[in-house]
C-alpha cells in the first residue's frame, strides 16, 4: 500500500456496476479499491443479513432493508463480528443473539439463545481452537465460550470482575484471550485452559498506555502486538503480548488518521490496521507505524458505504469483515496481499485489466 493513495480514494473513487441491488460477486457486482490504473489493493466480496440472503429477496434499497430487519432470522442491530471458513458470526445487541451464517450450505443458526449461557447483550465475538467461539456479553458482565453446535464449555467472569466487559481477541500460539472491560479502562488477559487471569493493563488517563472507554481490541498474528481503540481518547494504542506500551497513532478531528468515533479493529497478515469510524461512516487503514493508507466507505445503502459502522475482523486470507450496523448486515471485502495475489493470479490479472471506461459506459 502506498501512502498517496490516500489522496485518490474516495466515494467517487469506487467502481461499481450492476445494478443498485445487492448481488452475489457472480452476478457481476465489482467494487475494487482503488480504481484502475491504481494497483487493485481491496475489492468488495458481498454482504450478508441473515436469511434474506439466501431467498431472492436481498436488496440494498432503504425501505425494503427496515422492513427485513430482524425478521426471522435476519440482523437487526449487529456490533461484533468474527468468521471461520465458510461461516460468519455476528452478535446482535437488540435480538441478545449471535448469528451463525453459513454461507456455504445457506443456513442461519443461533449460538447463546438457550441457557446455559443464553445471552442478553452479546458485544464482542473472537474464534479460538477448533472452531470454539468467545463472546462477550456486556449485561452479565461475562464471558462466554461456546462449541460451533451451541453447547457452553467456558465461562468468564466471578462478580465484580468486569465492569463492562467489550471487544475480546484470542492469541492462538498463546493461548490467550484479551479482554477490555471497557469501564475498568483497563486489558484483561486469561489463559483458555484454566481461565486463569494472568494479567492486565492499563488504567483511565490520557497519558501512554492509559485509557479513556477503550472499547475494541486485535491481535497480529505476525507479530503478536494487540491494537486497542482508545475511543474517547480519539487514538489506537499498540501493545506488546505482555501489555507493554510499543506506540499509539490518531487524535480528534475530521481528517485522514483523525477519529471522532472510533470503534472496530482488525489487522491483517502483512500488518495493516483496519479502523471503523461511526461518525464518519469509513474504514481507515493504518501501517504499523501508525500512518494512514487510505480509506473508504461514506454514508450510504449501497455496497461499500455504511452507517455507523461497527466491528472489524480480518481472518488468516485477508478476508475483511465489517458490521454495517444501522443497513443491518455484514460487508465483506478483500485484501489484495502478496500471498493472495500468488494464490489467485488469474483474478488478480481480471482486477488489473478492469475496463472500468466500457463499464461505465454500460451504467449510463
Amino acid at each position: 500500500m502506498k501512502k498517496r493513495l490516500v489522496h485518490i480514494l474516495s466515494v467517487a473513487a469506487l467502481i461499481l456496476f450492476g445494478s443498485g441491488c445487492a448481488q452475489k460477486q457472480s452476478e457481476e457486482l465489482r467494487i475494487i479499491l482503488p480504481p484502475p490504473p491504481e494497483d487493485p489493493k481491496i475489492f468488495y466480496v458481498d454482504s450478508y443479513r441473515g436469511e434474506a440472503d439466501f431467498q431472492n429477496t436481498k436488496v440494498l434499497d432503504a425501505l425494503i432493508g427496515e422492513q427485513q430487519k430482524g425478521i426471522g432470522r435476519n440482523l437487526f442491530k449487529p456490533y461484533g463480528v468474527a468468521a471461520q471458513g465458510d461461516t460468519i458470526y455476528v452478535t446482535d445487541t437488540a435480538m441478545g443473539l449471535v448469528f451463525s451464517i453459513d454461507t456455504v450450505n445457506k443456513k442461519v443458526t443461533f449460538l447463546g439463545d438457550r441457557p446455559p449461557g443464553k445471552l442478553v447483550l452479546p458485544v464482542s465475538i473472537a474464534i479460538g481452537k477448533n472452531e470454539t467461539i468467545y463472546v462477550s456479553d456486556a449485561k452479565l458482565k461475562r464471558v462466554f465460550g461456546f462449541r460451533k453446535n451451541g453447547s457452553l464449555f467456558f465461562a468468564l467472569g466471578e462478580k465484580g470482575e468486569f465492569r463492562r466487559p467489550s471487544g475480546i481477541a484470542i492469541n492462538q500460539k498463546l493461548n490467550r484471550i484479551y479482554v477490555v472491560d471497557t469501564k475498568s479502562h483497563n486489558i484483561k488477559v486469561y489463559d483458555l485452559d484454566n481461565g486463569e487471569l494472568l494479567f492486565e493493563f492499563g488504567k483511565r488517563g490520557i497519558e501512554e498506555g492509559e485509557f479513556n472507554f477503550p472499547t475494541n481490541i486485535a491481535v497480529d498474528r505476525k507479530s503478536d502486538n494487540v491494537a486497542v481503540v482508545d475511543t474517547q481518547n480519539f487514538r489506537v494504542q499498540i501493545f506488546d503480548k505482555d501489555g507493554n506500551f510499543l506506540g499509539k497513532f490518531g487524535r480528534i478531528g475530521d481528517k485522514p488518521g483523525m477519529f471522532s468515533r472510533p470503534k472496530g479493529i482488525g489487522i491483517d497478515s502483512e500488518g495493516h490496521i483496519y479502523v471503523s469510524d461511526a461518525a464518519f461512516n469509513n474504514i481507515q487503514i493504518f501501517n504499523e507505524k501508525g500512518e494512514v493508507l487510505l480509506f473508504f466507505g461514506g454514508a450510504g445503502f449501497d455496497p461499500s458505504k455504511f452507517y455507523l459502522p461497527a466491528g472489524v475482523y480480518v481472518d488468516e486470507n485477508d478476508k475483511i469483515y465489517i458490521v454495517d450496523s444501522f443497513n443491518a448486515r455484514v460487508q465483506v471485502f478483500q485484501y489484495v496481499s502478496e500471498r493472495w495475489k500468488k494464490e489467485h493470479p488469474d483474478e488478480y490479472r481480471k482486477l488489473k485489466e478492469y475496463d472500468t471506461e466500457k463499464k461505465s459506459e454500460n451504467l449510463e
